[in-house]
């Protein structure tokens, strides 16, 4: 059933959806959301951008080229030339990854786009992969767009696509699976972390899914999977009670109709969107709603973002932003470009969440885990400088761009007093009103200003929110 009460579309909602479902927001944008309604808000704000920015080109042979280098200098002894073409190689790789990951935290920034940026996000801590086994970084771009280009469609589509992921591959040791000698490490984790939880299989189904599993391997040269039959176990399996010669898709579906499965995911998408430990009630709908449309994870995402119960007071500013969340946010909402790469990829990485590096196979904890006392006074500390060193986005208006975006953030009808302008920046940067704590620092900082405020004013008065406690809730 639909949770109770009736949803009132105006400003409020349309800043949480775009909060939740994507990163947050400019005046403008929200105000543009709100006048749309809720469906039309609701597409535009999961519509896939029609030229989004490529990827950096990465090398599919590297992980060849390294091995050719290691083998290299064994074989000559380690001399100086020989460790020197080890190490250029990988700063180059280090480069590479340090470009891809710039590029994943644009996409998110860019205006279009952000809801299937976080939905890819999602996926990403959902298949958690890491560069810290698989060591390359072409396989690592090319899961990152698999899942992108998946993410709305069937689950179970994605899922398959994941079983002869190159990336997946060897992240999970499925390229050493043959019939003689399956390995169950995909099939475990494909039970216990992506499709059902744990406690809803048996041992005997990881090892007949195993077998279902056998066969694929990565061609080196060129860094593709590809399917061997002779290391496929072809013989007769028995998954969840049925019988059959299956393969990878007839398992991948057995496993996707087990009734849990649905439940589980729409739990989780949930509880990355919404609010933790949803009503059973509203659990069992979401999952009859995602079978009835053949797990199509878009179709699941509009009606969560359709239902009362997703702007409740329950699932306003209970969330803990993040790292990316937050810094991506802290430039869509102020009308700024991101921090200087060499400042953002560092943040990221020291508050916890460097992206392409999950620290396991099941992904970051998030909530809780991304607050402690060090990163609570990092992420304050760069609220100050992300005003002064992240340059505002080029615009075509008479004036600085500097001027035009704070502008933005308070025009000049919220900056008659401080009242007015505390009131309209809690608007554009909170989730919920300002603590007494927070109100009184910005007291303390606009006290003795003159009014109507300048530039120098908002920016301050906008450092007091943006490293605030609040601004971490999203």
């Amino acid at each position: 059933m639909d949770a109770p009460g009736k949803l009132t579309w105006n400003r409020q909602t349309a800043a949480h959806l775009l909060r939740r479902a994507a990163f947050g927001g400019t005046p403008e944008e929200v105000e543009e959301l709100a006048d749309l309604g809720l469906d039309a808000a609701v597409a535009k704000t999961m519509a896939v951008p029609t030229n989004p920015v490529p990827a950096p080109a990465t090398d599919p042979g590297e992980s060849a080229r390294l091995r050719a280098l290691r083998r290299n200098a064994k074989a000559n002894d380690k001399t100086p030339e020989a460790r020197r073409a080890v190490q250029e190689f990988n700063r180059e790789r280090k480069v590479e990854i340090a470009s891809l990951r710039a590029w994943w935290l644009e996409r998110m920034r860019a205006p279009a786009g952000a809801g299937i940026e976080k939905l890819t996000l999602f996926w990403h801590g959902h298949f958690a992969t890491s560069l810290a086994k698989v060591h390359s970084n072409d396989l690592m771009r090319a899961q990152n767009e698999t899942l992108r280009r998946l993410a709305l469609g069937p689950f179970s589509e994605l899922c398959t696509a994941m079983v002869g992921d190159p990336a997946m591959l060897v992240w999970l040791d499925g390229k050493d699976s043959q019939a003689k000698a399956p390995n169950e490490n995909f099939a475990r984790e494909i039970m216990e972390l992506f499709t059902l939880g744990e406690g809803n299989y048996t041992e005997d189904d990881i090892r007949e899914a195993a077998r279902c599993f056998t066969g694929w391997q990565i061609k080196p040269e060129t860094a593709e999977s590809h399917f061997v039959r002779r290391r496929f176990d072809a013989g007769r399996k028995t998954l969840f009670g049925r019988s059959g010669n299956f393969g990878v898709s007839e398992a991948v579906n057995i496993i996707c109709a087990q009734p849990r499965c649905a439940e589980f995911l729409a739990t989780k998408l949930w509880e990355f969107y919404a609010y933790p430990q949803p009503e059973p009630a509203l659990v069992k709908s979401l999952a009859a709603y995602y079978r009835a449309n053949n797990f199509h994870t878009g179709k699941l995402l509009e009606r969560m973002f359709g239902l009362p119960e997703f702007y409740a007071d329950r699932a306003r500013a209970v969330q803990i932003k993040s790292p990316v969340q937050w810094l991506v946010q802290v430039a869509r909402e102020t009308g700024r470009q991101l921090l200087p790469m060499g400042l953002s990829l560092p943040l990221t990485a020291e508050l916890g969440q460097d992206l392409f590096t999950p620290p396991s196979v099941k992904g970051w904890d998030g909530g809780v885990a991304w607050i402690n006392s060090a990163t609570l006074i990092r992420r304050s500390n760069t609220a100050q400088l992300f005003t002064l060193a992240a340059a505002p986005l080029p615009v075509e208006t008479a004036g600085t761009m500097d001027a035009t975006a704070w502008l933005k953030v308070a025009p000049q009808a919220s900056r008659v007093s401080a009242e007015a302008l505390t009131e309209r920046l809690a608007q554009v940067f909170l989730a919920a009103p300002p603590a007494s704590a927070t109100r009184h620092r910005l007291s303390a900082v606009l006290s003795g200003k003159p009014f109507p405020s300048d530039d120098a004013v908002v920016r301050e008065a906008s450092v007091v929110l943006l490293a605030s406690p609040e601004y971490n809730l999203c």
